[in-house]
């Protein structure tokens, strides 16, 4: 089981910001907006595809603690480029309060959604070990 530093670890999450962030902003400044049943659904599919990338990194990992928080730390760049993509736009210009919009929002569902994908990932570490164990019995 190989390790990854954690720097890849940030490394990874900044892309995901940038691309989420980037892609979106750029549908939004092209006027394609798609549907609102399609956003949906690529909003799923987005949270999805983050889900089983933290669940992938937890489940290869040896402790659970710092691979949870790698997983969460993974899961905020997408998550804070949504959030950006999101909230920006509309929020008012009124109070300096309005930056902590995004980030808040951001590190909720980083929470969220890396805490689900950490907790996947430990159950697939979890069977898979009890399999490996219960064959070599």
């Amino acid at each position: 089981m190989s390790v990854r530093p954690r720097s890849r670890i940030v490394g990874v999450s900044a892309l995901a910001f940038v691309v989420v962030l980037g892609g979106l902003t750029a549908l939004r400044a092209w006027n394609l907006e798609p549907t609102t049943a399609v956003q949906s659904l690529v909003v799923d599919a987005g949270a999805v595809l983050v889900v089983a990338g933290v669940a992938a990194h937890v489940a290869r990992g040896e402790h659970i603690g710092t691979r949870a928080g790698e997983g969460i730390v993974l899961a905020f760049g997408p998550c804070l480029g949504f959030a950006a993509n999101l909230f920006v736009p509309v929020s008012t210009m009124e109070s300096p309060l309005w930056v902590a919009y995004p980030l808040v929002a951001g590190a909720a569902l980083a929470l969220v959604v890396g805490g689900v994908g950490a907790g996947t990932g430990y159950v697939v570490r979890v069977v898979r070990a009890r399999k490996t164990s219960n064959s070599a019995s």
